[in-house]
């Protein structure tokens, strides 16, 4: 109950001077100010029941019900008070904070979205947006694994906040001796005064964590006061204690500009062991005109957290710390934004294993004040915070969490249902086992950090700290699966189970990520004639064993360049085309299977021009006057290294024309290094091989065929056989082209002999690409005899047998194609020169 456990300062009463006041709404108003909510709760229900239209007695009648906590009341009050022109937003805020607190989530969610768009920059409203949504995450994420006992020293009062303390317990309750002359009541609730008091402990079986209680008495006289006492940390010995206070020491009141008497942190020493508690003072950062209370000693003594609403907050009540410097506390540190809020932080722990717990209502939580931990870490920060769900939290207050050594048993203060007074103390044990989860990479060996990590069995996600660790708590008897995940790797995952185990024993469950294979398939399309990059040119990966795998196509960049991601364990060629320009060629297979590293293969590929550059075309058949020579000028991409941009000269020569243009260096190596998006691979495989093109032929406008012939013989020799294959193929790739299959002799025998003769090794060319199904009105065979030699081994010049081999030869150039109608088109004729030397007619008759 946030009641005055948060604000438990209260105003010193002036005899008679309520009493004095004429009207009943200023004497209701009186009490309200004066935080005697329980008088101020009377008075203004009596003017409500004669004038209904009261809007202020409504809005401190709801104020009022909601600060003792009758949540009921409050929630009917702030109904109405919503529903008035005099309503602030903050009501809208308190009303849906009522109905959760109800078990009304999902209306008290309309009111808390309503309240964000009056209010956007307050968080708790952002907050309680989201805390519905997470309900039945926070409900059963610790299904099977609490155990928790309503405590018999609890009263039907108030009794709160425990503390370890020797071999029992130290808590607050509202004084408990009926049989005192005098009843000192706080007219913030009209209950007694706070005290500490102590119950001793037995243990009855130290595995199951069982004990039995004694009778509870008044902890110390001299740290319980008049007034309110509670909240109490020690150092490790118990030699030194910190507690919470009204303003009062030796005899002395402190109050406020308003009259109030605030709350402050005070100490004592002793000499252990039992002896009185001496040398009470206050800590150096208290103050008349703000609280500051719950003080948590860290473990080792050298940093102390505490709740305080002094200026410079955040909202409410704000956690703080301050660090013992050689003997006294250093100025108080907030914890930031981040873990403060527009509500409360309040009731701060710090326990054995460096974490702190700490209650809030301006986190996402079930209602109320919920119990909340996080990591300290290293350089004053924190982890995570993280909500401890159900059935720690409820929809009520819960607060005030200590835990044992062992880290599965401790004790809470809670005001849910089902207890013995307003708030009581509950014991807790966990029935689980201990999990520690540890995520790292499989190939170094080391932790990762912010990897996600879900339990499968409760839904629940947990993030991996520096070292790649989680701790978590999995139910007895049972088995998990835990699945990690992290950027950039594949997921895994791995079984957890408990079974056999005790409560606390630990499983160790260890998950290795492991980085994806990646793979892919870059090149560049070259010219094959000029070695320059082809841009626009259609490239298709083919996948030839993948399941369920298409074709990929894409277009050549203006550097040539190609890229596609590959799949694992597949196979791939490429084809490569770019209609009326060049022939389309298929790659060499690459495959990825047996590869077990990412891997970026690199294959270049060389299209053949339809016609070569350097042709000077004929329509004539004898072409042994057409001669040219193709030389690469100024080519100053070097190696094309990747990352330059600079110009280079193309210079083609071809009879007496020469072409020069300026073009691009591309970023790549002719040896298969290509510029790729930025993917990070541990292998890189280059195919230095291009794909297997043709030869520009010896007769310009052609292709070498390398098939020879034996002297005077037509037949096609076995070594002809792959150069034919190549041939079959090209057709085969490009169905639309007219092939025109040139065959030369030696100048060796007739004129007109070798005529024949060629033209029966060309005719036997096309019968063998007949036989292998294309088509004959595609393929046309021409014998040249000894018109075209490409040597000087004419008629009557002797010449070895190896210069009149060269001779020998076959060649193939592209006539024309068919068009999508079916149409024939002439290249050749259709590629006639555009300028053309005219003798004109001299006398002509027409």
């Amino acid at each position: 109950m946030i009641k005055h456990y948060i604000f438990i300062f209260f105003l010193l009463m002036i005899g008679g001077s309520i009493f004095a006041q004429s009207s009943k709404l200023k004497r209701a108003n009186k009490a309200f100010e004066e935080l005697n909510y329980q008088e101020a709760i009377e008075l203004y229900n009596q003017i409500l029941e004669k004038d209904g239209s009261s809007a202020e007695a409504k809005i401190h009648l709801a104020d009022s019900y909601r600060k003792i906590n009758n949540t009921v009341e409050a929630e009917y009050w702030y109904g109405q008070v919503v529903l008035m022109p005099q309503s602030d937003p903050v009501h809208k805020l308190y009303y849906g904070m009522m109905l959760q607190t109800n078990g009304k989530c999902d209306l008290a969610k309309e009111w808390f979205v309503k309240y964000v768009e009056e209010v956007p920059d307050d968080l708790r409203g952002q907050y309680l947006v989201k805390a519905c949504d997470y309900e039945e995450e926070l409900m059963t994420k610790n299904e099977g694994i609490y155990e928790i006992e309503n405590m018999p020293f609890n009263t039907d009062l108030d009794d709160f906040s425990p503390m370890f303390f020797g071999e029992g317990i130290v808590f607050s309750s509202e004084y408990r001796d009926a049989g005192t002359p005098i009843r000192r009541e706080a007219a913030w609730t009209g209950n007694p005064f706070l005290e500490l008091f102590f119950v001793d402990r037995t243990i009855l079986d130290k595995e199951e964590f069982e004990y039995e209680y004694g009778e509870s008495n008044p902890f110390s006289n001299r740290i319980n006061s008049k007034f309110h006492d509670a909240a109490v940390s020690f150092n490790e010995d118990e030699t030194m204690i910190y507690f919470t206070r009204n303003n009062f020491i030796e005899g002395k009141t402190g109050r406020d500009d308003n009259g109030a008497i605030r709350l402050k942190i005070f100490s004592a020493e002793s000499d252990g062991a039992g002896s009185a508690w001496r040398t009470l003072e206050g800590l150096p950062f208290n103050s008349d005109e703000y609280s500051v209370a719950h003080p948590a000693l860290s473990p080792n003594g050298t940093r102390l957290y505490f709740s305080s609403d002094m200026p410079g907050g955040f909202g409410g009540m704000d956690l703080y710390y301050t660090e013992s410097e050689n003997g006294r506390w250093s100025p108080p540190i907030n914890l930031g934004p981040g873990i403060n809020t527009e509500g409360h932080e309040v009731f701060p722990y710090v326990s054995k294993d460096s974490k702190l717990y700490f209650a809030s209502n301006g986190h996402v939580g079930l209602g109320g004040l919920d119990i909340y931990h996080m990591d300290i870490k290293e350089n004053n920060e924190f982890g995570e915070i993280i909500n401890m769900g159900y059935p720690i939290n409820s929809i009520s207050d819960d607060f005030g969490i200590v835990i044992d050594d062992s880290g599965f048993f401790g004790y809470f203060s809670s005001g849910r249902e089902g207890g013995q007074g307003d708030d009581d103390i509950y014991s807790f044990k966990k029935t689980a086992a201990r999990v520690e989860v540890f995520v790292y990479d499989e190939e170094t060996k080391e932790g990762i950090e912010g990897a996600t990590v879900i339990n499968d069995c409760t839904g629940t996600e947990y993030t991996t700290n520096s070292a790649g660790f989680v701790w978590l708590e999995q139910k007895l008897e049972t088995c998990c699966n835990y699945n990690a995940s992290f950027e950039d790797y594949k997921e895994n995952g791995q079984e957890g189970c408990s079974k056999g185990l005790l409560a606390g024993e630990k499983v160790l469950v260890e998950i290795p990520l492991s980085k994806p294979l990646l793979f892919d398939l870059a090149g560049i399309i070259l010219d094959e004639t000029t070695q320059l990059p082809i841009a626009d040119a259609t490239v298709e990966l083919i996948p030839l064993d993948c399941t369920n795998k298409e074709p990929q196509t894409l277009t050549s960049k203006e550097d040539g360049s190609f890229f596609f991601e590959i799949d694992k364990d597949c196979c791939y060629e490429l084809r490569a085309s770019k209609d009326g320009e060049y022939l389309a060629t298929r790659s060499k297979e690459q495959c990825t299977k047996e590869l077990t590293k990412s891997t970026s293969i690199q294959q270049n590929i060389l299209l053949a021009p339809v016609m070569p550059v350097n042709t000077m075309v004929s329509t004539g058949e004898n072409h042994s006057t057409i001669s040219g020579t193709h030389t690469t000028g100024t080519h100053t991409t070097g190696t094309h290294t990747t990352g330059t941009h600079t110009t280079g000269t193309h210079t083609t020569t071809s009879g007496n024309t020469t072409i020069s243009s300026t073009y691009p260096t591309h970023t790549t190596t002719h040896s298969g290094t290509t510029t790729r998006p930025a993917t990070t691979h541990s292998n890189v495989v280059t195919n230095t091989t291009t794909t297997p093109s043709f030869n520009q032929g010896r007769t310009p406008g052609t292709y070498l065929l390398h098939i020879y012939y034996d002297f005077d013989q037509s037949y096609i020799r076995n070594d002809a056989r792959p150069e034919l294959e190549r041939l079959l193929a090209m057709m085969q790739e490009n169905p639309q082209y007219v092939v025109e299959i040139g065959s030369h002799t030696d100048s060796r025998g007739s004129y007109r002999y070798n005529e024949r003769l060629s033209q029966r090794r060309a005719e036997a060319v096309v019968r063998w690409l007949k036989s292998k199904g294309i088509e004959s009105k595609r393929l046309r065979s021409k014998g040249y005899g000894e018109n075209v030699n490409v040597n000087n081994c004419s008629n009557n010049i002797p010449c070895s047998e190896e210069e009149h081999q060269w001779n020998r030869r076959t060649e193939f150039r592209i006539l024309g194609y068919y068009d999508a109608n079916g149409e024939y088109i002439d290249i050749v004729k259709s590629a006639r020169p555009t300028k053309i030397n005219v003798d004109r007619c001299q006398d002509c008759p027409f």
